[in-house]
């Protein structure tokens, strides 16, 4: 056999060697060494590596633009989507769980006086109310609804036929006009009403928008949640989610907000561009004991299942065979054992 076979030879046999061998200290189920050390030179190791020496801003963007703009879920995942929201609102329907253990009493009032304290916002909502024209649309025809529904004794003038000739046509005809003159009037005074007294409501003190706000809570939180969801059928929930997706894939679009996000990108990358990658996971509230948790959480499982898949001995060897197949390597191997031997 000649030194170049022989070569090649010890070094398949190093491989199947190292092979075994990490595949030994993989799969150990009590401290495992690989992970352990693994995880530890990691951590130790990213104390000295900060944020923008692994990571560029432009690649850090082009990932945000890639699965926030571009990525669109295919139909198996909507699909799950549909499953998943259904199953919520069957739990739902068999939860006897009252709002306020959701959100609690203070949770509620923090969030209602932080509104409160909204001045601008509430003027120019009390502002656009009384002045945008779809608003007096809506409140016209609230207003005609309001007077058709409360005068039933005025139908039957209002549909009765004029069409006909003398004298007693013409006074009905003439009773029907000035009816519907005073009709558009009280509908037109009415409406302006229902706006102004709408738009009023965001003017109250705060004090008694808090009152009004906390007496609809007391009602509100006592209800259980299967109180509450037996309003929507399972479909309506179910389109729900599917609608903001939709939305959602449609807003991404903008220019705008497409800038809004990678603005946030860039300022995240600026704010923390210097901070070291251990600092980035204090920062996260996560230490050396919780990687480790975690790693030893999933790694022995995924593992097992690999090699009873019979594919982690593969898996191996894809990472260290291009060392032994190298003819570098064969020539050290061959070198070292014709001084050797």
């Amino acid at each position: 056999m000649s030194k170049q076979d022989l070569a090649q030879q010890f070094a398949q046999a190093l491989m199947l060697e190292q092979t075994r061998f990490i595949k030994k200290q993989l799969l150990a189920e009590q401290h495992n060494p690989y992970i352990e050390k693994f995880v530890h030179h990691l951590y130790i190791s990213s104390d000295q590596i900060a944020l923008k020496q692994i990571i560029q801003l432009e690649s850090l963007q082009e990932v945000v633009q890639k699965y926030a703009f571009e990525l669109n879920l295919g139909a198996e995942i909507l699909e799950f989507i549909g499953v998943v929201s259904q199953r919520i609102h069957q739990l739902a329907m068999n939860s006897q769980t009252q709002i306020n253990a959701l959100l609690s009493d203070e949770t509620f009032e923090l969030w209602m006086y932080k509104i409160l304290e909204l001045d601008q916002l509430r003027h120019y909502i009390h502002d656009n109310l009384q002045h945008n024209p779809q608003v007096e649309h809506v409140s016209l025809q609230l207003a005609n609804q309001i007077l058709e529904s409360n005068t039933p004794w005025l139908d039957h003038l209002r549909k009765l036929n004029t069409h006909q000739q003398g004298l007693g046509s013409q006074i009905l005809s003439f009773i029907q006009d000035q009816q519907q003159a005073i009709e558009l009037k009280l509908e037109q005074q009415l409406a302006h009403a229902l706006v102004k007294q709408l738009a009023n409501l965001f003017l109250l003190p705060n004090e008694e928008l808090a009152d009004i706000s906390l007496h609809l809570w007391e009602d509100i939180k006592q209800r259980t949640l299967r109180e509450t969801f037996s309003q929507f059928q399972p479909i309506d929930f179910e389109e729900f989610f599917i609608l903001v997706y939709e939305t959602w894939r449609q807003l991404r679009q903008t220019e705008y907000l497409q800038q809004v996000v990678l603005d946030v990108v860039a300022g995240f990358y600026d704010y923390f561009a210097n901070y070291s990658l251990q600092e980035l996971l204090q920062s996260v509230g996560l230490d050396e004991e919780d990687l480790h948790q975690e790693a030893h959480r999933f790694m022995p499982y995924s593992l097992q299942a690999l090699e009873q898949q019979g594919l982690l001995d593969g898996i191996i060897q894809a990472l260290i065979s291009p060392f032994y197949a190298s003819e570098t390597t064969h020539q050290f191997i061959e070198q070292y054992l014709q001084e050797k031997f």
